[in-house]
C-alpha cells in the first residue's frame, strides 16, 4: 500500500508539472505568434484565432492549442488516476472536451467547426475548473482554494457571455472582443498554473 501511495503521489506531481508547462508554454507560444503578426497585434482587440490565420507564425499558435489541450488532459489523468466517483468522471470528461476543442481550433482555423471547437475549449475548460476544484485537491484542502476556483470559473464564463453580447450587438460593451475572449481563456490558464503550483507545494509538504 505504501508503494502504491508513493507511485500515485509521483504521478500526481508529474500531472501538476504538466499543467504548469502547459500554461507557461501556451503563453510563450502565443506571444511568439503575436510578435510576428503584421502589422501589429492587439491583445485586447484581436481575437486569439487571428494568430492562427494572419500571423506568419501561425504554426506556432497551432502548436500552442495542441500543447494546451494535450497536456491539460494528460495532467488531469495523472492527477486523478482511475476516477472512482461521479464528480471525478465529470471533471475528466470536461477536460477532454477542452482538449478536443483545442485540437479542433488548432486544425480548423475558421468557420462553424472552428466555433464549435472554441466553445468546447472555453466552456469545457471553465466548467472543469468548477468541478475540478473539489477533485484534484485533498479533502482537507483549504476552503479558500475552492472558493477562488469557483470565482475564476465564473469570471471565465462571464467573459464568454460578454464576448457573445459584443458579437450580437456589434458594439464593444465595456471592453473590446479580444479582451473578453482572453478573459474566458486565461481563466483556464490561470487555474492550471496556480493549481499545479498548489499541488506541488502541498504534496511536497
Amino acid at each position: 500500500m505504501a508503494d502504491y501511495a508513493e507511485r500515485s503521489d509521483t504521478l500526481a506531481k508529474c500531472g501538476a508539472a504538466l499543467w504548469i508547462v502547459a500554461a507557461v508554454g501556451y503563453l510563450i507560444l502565443e506571444a511568439c505568434a503575436a510578435a510576428g503578426f503584421v502589422p501589429t497585434y492587439s491583445y485586447t482587440r484581436n481575437y486569439i484565432s487571428d494568430l492562427g490565420v494572419n500571423s506568419p507564425r501561425a504554426y506556432v499558435m497551432h502548436a500552442a492549442f495542441y500543447l494546451q489541450g494535450i497536456l491539460f488532459l494528460l495532467g488531469a489523468l495523472l492527477i486523478v488516476g482511475v476516477p472512482d466517483n461521479r464528480r471525478a468522471r465529470i471533471f475528466l470528461a470536461l477536460v477532454a472536451a477542452n482538449a478536443l476543442g483545442n485540437m479542433v481550433i488548432g486544425t480548423v482555423h475558421a468557420g462553424p467547426a472552428h466555433r464549435v471547437g472554441a466553445a468546447l475549449a472555453i466552456v469545457g475548460g471553465n466548467l472543469a475548473i468548477a468541478t475540478g476544484s473539489a477533485v484534484v485537491v485533498s479533502v482537507g484542502a483549504r476552503d479558500w482554494y475552492r472558493r477562488a476556483s469557483i470565482l475564476v470559473a465564473a469570471l471565465g464564463l462571464l467573459c464568454l457571455l460578454m464576448l457573445l453580447v459584443n458579437s450580437t450587438t456589434a458594439t464593444a460593451n465595456l471592453l473590446p472582443d479580444g479582451a473578453w475572449e482572453r478573459g474566458s481563456v486565461y481563466s483556464i490558464t490561470l487555474w492550471q498554473l496556480t493549481t499545479g503550483a498548489y499541488l506541488l507545494r502541498s504534496r511536497r509538504r
